[in-house]
């Protein structure tokens, strides 16, 4: 009997870690294969969740007039129920593209497409921004994700835009904030797994240590920045399990007339 029990214990495993491992790459397969192309603007990725699936998503939407739309997001708990609700979330976005809304309105018809049929103690926050190639603007709108960073003239500065989380609150209006750019700033958007990931004295990472490493990366590509970051997080956090998924976005503003070769492109998934 306790063979038996033994064997069937074991095939429940094996079918789980299965499922597990489809449930993945379904997720990775949701997100955008690779990123947009811009001749002002290069874009690097990253996302790795902490466990098998995480709650984590990112998108790209591309808009007329050399715009491109920018969504990440971290959805509340973790495993299946947290993947599922991502992907729910990426295909609001994905299904309000053609709009091509502001970023505080894009927000604001998530929350109220979430609010029509809310799902009990599920909720996200998310970043939506909206870079102008044409005119070199970032506009940001955020509901309850780390406040983006913006470098610029050698200096990191937050980018001071808050809201409430969606799926919470019906009829939610979002503020908008206005980012002027030139060429070698950088923007970056990430998941609080970043700024929380911790040492094993129970330190967190924080803001400030994000700000004096990323003004060290001003010169770098962005996926350059994006793996300098995701090496700094992996040295700091040694010898502790990842509690939350990790996703960060690089912007990096680049001279006109297109990409070279070292500002090349660049998703990758861990």
């Amino acid at each position: 009997e306790n063979a038996t029990l033994y064997e069937r214990i074991a095939r429940e495993e094996e079918r789980l870690e299965r499922d597990l491992a489809m449930a993945r790459e379904i997720q990775l397969r949701l997100l955008p294969p690779c990123c947009p192309e811009l001749p002002g603007a290069s874009f690097a990725v990253r996302f790795s969740p902490a466990n098998a699936i995480g709650g984590d998503m990112y998108d790209f939407v591309i808009y007329s007039g050399n715009k491109v739309g920018i969504a990440i997001g971290d959805v509340s708990g973790k495993g299946a129920p947290a993947a599922l609700f991502a992907a729910l979330v990426g295909g609001i976005v994905r299904s309000k593209a053609s709009k091509e809304y502001s970023p505080s309105k894009m927000l604001s018809e998530i929350n109220d497409s979430l609010n029509e049929r809310p799902i009990t103690a599920q909720y996200m926050s998310m970043i939506y921004a909206l870079w102008d190639d044409n005119r070199r603007v970032m506009r940001v709108a955020n509901s309850g994700l780390p406040r983006p960073i913006h470098c610029h003239n050698m200096q990191s500065e937050t980018i001071q835009a808050t809201g409430l989380p969606l799926g919470l609150f019906p009829k939610v209006s979002y503020d908008e904030i206005t980012v002027p750019a030139v060429a070698g700033d950088l923007f970056v958007f990430f998941s609080d797994g970043i700024t929380d990931a911790e040492d094993r004295q129970g330190n967190q990472l924080g803001t400030n240590r994000l700000n004096e490493l990323l003004a060290t990366t001003l010169e770098l590509p962005a996926e350059e920045v994006v793996a300098k970051v995701f090496d700094f997080v992996t040295d700091f956090s040694a010898g502790t399990t990842p509690f939350d998924d990790e996703t960060i976005i690089v912007v990096k503003i680049l001279p006109g007339g297109g990409l070279s070769a070292a500002e090349a492109t660049t998703c990758s998934f861990n």
